[in-house]
């Protein structure tokens, strides 16, 4: 298979950048306080967005081959980042220190199931890969809702 390529453009408006990704718009901002509009969700906000998105988008694909009765995820991301880093101080790094990720999974699947699923999503998810590559301390948290 080969690889696949993603693109998406964008265009400032001030702090504001307005995201063209195939047919969509996205707003990216800064809170005011941060000298945005606070018009979006700002540049780590979708960071834990993609984050969710890609877990569940994986977890439904994989609970397929798995045969897994999914109903239902509900997911929590967060993350942790010191502000030194974006601010300049060089001895900071600029992104999330750590990140959690917390999944309650509607089902009627044992535990040991959910962890097999939970594995196999981790695994598997670019998004989770991309951030465990970061060196960022994950930590992940799935039960039965």
């Amino acid at each position: 298979m080969a690889n696949m390529k993603m693109q998406v453009s964008g265009k400032s408006e001030g702090m504001k950048t307005i995201v063209k990704a195939g047919k969509h718009t996205i707003i990216v901002d800064e809170a005011e306080q941060m000298g945005g509009d606070n018009a979006g969700a700002n540049p780590l906000q979708y960071l834990l967005t993609a984050l969710s998105g890609c877990t569940n988008a994986v977890a439904h694909m994989v609970a397929k081959e798995m045969e897994f009765d999914l109903q239902e995820l509900n997911i929590k991301a967060s993350g942790e980042f010191d502000p030194r880093g974006f601010m300049g101080d060089p001895d900071v790094r600029s992104h999330f220190q750590t990140a959690k990720l917390e999944v309650k999974v509607t089902t009627s699947e044992s535990e040991e199931r959910v962890n097999e699923l939970k594995e196999k999503v981790t695994a598997r998810c670019p998004v989770y890969s991309t951030f465990a590559a970061a060196d960022i301390e994950m930590t992940d948290v799935w039960t039965i809702a």
